[in-house]
């Protein structure tokens, strides 16, 4: 019985491990599908920028504060938007996704994830977040085990001392 349950506590590892890999390799098809969106919203606020600086736009609203605020306004978000995608783009592969999470709109990250697919990585950067995230499920499975395994090594010294003779 003790094998049996060595069998399915290292497939249970081996299982937590898998799943590591496969979630940290979904990292840089993320940054990908996040640079792809961030991409289209750049050129829509360079659009609207466009229309309400000299287009139909701003025929619409007039002249005034009210269309100087919404320029700077979209100016200021086509600037953000645009630092955000350099400082992901001018980052190596394998740090494009800790580049994301630092530099990410929360609403085009979310917006990113609802239509996001997870695929199979055939890239080194992938491989490398694969391999890392395998690691690190097997270390989470190590750490869930330790406290229970300590228990069982306390457990099986004290009956080997319980047992030993007295020699008296």
């Amino acid at each position: 019985m003790r094998w049996v349950w060595a069998k399915i506590v290292a497939l249970a590892g081996a299982g937590l491990a898998a799943l590591g890999a496969a979630s940290a390799a979904q990292g840089p098809a993320f940054a990908q599908a996040y640079l792809q969106r961030l991409g289209g919203h750049i050129d829509e606020a360079r659009r609207t920028l466009d229309e309400f600086s000299g287009g139909a736009a701003a025929q619409i609203v007039g002249t005034g504060q009210t269309r100087e605020r919404l320029v700077e306004a979209f100016a200021g978000r086509l600037a953000d938007l645009e630092v955000s995608r350099a400082a992901i783009e001018n980052a190596s592969p394998l740090w494009q996704p800790m580049a994301l999470a630092l530099q990410a709109d929360r609403d085009i990250m979310s917006a990113t994830a609802h239509g996001f697919t997870p695929g199979l990585p055939l890239d080194s950067a992938g491989l490398v977040y694969a391999l890392a995230g395998l690691a690190l499920g097997w270390a989470a499975w190590e750490l869930c085990q330790w406290p229970f395994k300590e228990k069982l090594r306390q457990r099986r010294n004290s009956r080997s001392r319980n047992r030993a003779p007295d020699g008296a």
